[in-house]
């Protein structure tokens, strides 16, 4: 007999995340697949009215008896935000934390708008976490994808984070356009970001030290560029199945390293689904990418022998079996039912195999 223990990492149970979205407010350039609805970016008045919002959730929180959470500034560049308008955020973030309704923030920004100085300022006001929207390390899909940024680039400002003492985030977009020729051509094709491609954004933001990763497979939305290569032929999405796939072997990879994968997917509101036009877009693609990657893992350990029990946590019950029992036939081949599994809070999967 021979036991395997592959680490099945959760997001712990850590403060309330109480989101304030700043949307395209600070972004320099539009991304080809951008779909942040105001292109002209926010200006003073709407970033004070988005505080003001946050403010009065705050207080209604505190109001209701719960406890402070986490800030977290979402959509933009927050690290590009006008001097004024940083200033303000950082003011009335510091406030909150004075005042007890917020114990810690986040924010979300590019690879080449983060500078010592400024991430030091961050920290110094209370800012736990930095993620960084780094998409991809090919430098051809950057290119493409008008990210206006090397891989190096997206390396040092990964460094830079870990240096300044933040936790760092990292989110990959795979299945982006690439170049074949010229893009900007008719008639000329776009090469793909491929699941290979992605595995490998994957190995490297694991060997450079993130804490965590959210995987946002590309979609193709109305009116962004990707738009305009999609309906002219000039680009193909991934579709479902190969996204889970490639998803699912991100999410092996990173739990190896007990990183944890908090995101797969963009979250789905009805508002946005009427403006997708093509792409993987499937509502349990979450679960569905997490079956495939428990799947995957056990028959990796089969590989040694037949499965006679499995030490699971909890975490994975709603999906052992895969969307709608796909896997179950798969996992019965591989030697386990319900009788072989044993339920328990930890944080690995521990695998007993009798050997060939």
């Amino acid at each position: 007999m021979q036991t395997l223990v592959h680490p099945w990492p959760v997001r712990t149970q850590g403060p309330a995340i109480v989101p304030v979205f700043l949307p395209f407010a600070g972004c320099r350039t539009r991304c080809i697949y951008c779909a942040q609805p105001l292109q002209t970016g926010m200006g003073m008045q709407d970033i004070a009215s988005a505080l003001a919002r946050a403010d009065t959730l705050l207080r209604l929180r505190r109001a209701q008896g719960r406890p402070s959470c986490e800030l977290a500034f979402y959509g933009g560049t927050f690290t590009a935000l006008p001097r004024e308008a940083l200033a303000l955020c950082l003011h009335t973030v510091r406030d909150w934390q004075q005042e007890n309704l917020v114990c810690t923030w986040r924010c979300s920004t590019r690879p080449d708008c983060v500078e010592a100085e400024l991430l030091h300022a961050l920290r110094n006001a209370g800012c736990s976490t930095v993620e960084l929207g780094i998409q991809t390390f090919r430098e051809d899909v950057l290119a493409a994808s008008l990210r206006g940024y090397t891989a190096e680039t997206a390396q040092k400002a990964m460094q830079a984070v870990l240096d300044s003492g933040l936790a760092l985030g990292v989110q990959l977009l795979p299945g982006l356009p690439g170049l074949a020729g010229n893009p900007g051509l008719p008639g000329t094709s776009c090469a793909v970001h491929t699941p290979a491609d992605f595995v490998e954004d994957v190995r490297t933001s694991l060997s450079l030290g993130c804490s965590f990763l959210r995987f946002y497979p590309c979609l193709v939305v109305e009116g962004t560029g990707l738009a305009r290569l999609w309906r002219e032929g000039r680009y193909t999405p991934w579709d479902v199945p190969a996204t889970i796939a490639a998803l699912a072997e991100g999410v092996v990879l990173a739990h190896a390293q007990h990183i944890p994968v908090i995101r797969l997917g963009v979250a789905v509101e009805e508002s946005f689904e009427e403006h997708v036009l093509a792409g993987p877009r499937d509502r349990d693609l979450g679960t569905r990418v997490l079956a495939q990657a428990l799947l995957t893992v056990f028959e990796q350990a089969s590989l040694l022998g037949t499965v006679v029990q499995a030490h699971l946590p909890r975490a994975v019950q709603g999906y052992c079996w895969g969307y709608r029992k796909e896997n179950r036939a798969k996992l019965e081949a591989l030697g386990l039912t319900g009788k072989h599994i044993v339920w328990t809070g930890g944080q690995e999967i521990r695998i007993v195999v009798q050997e060939h």
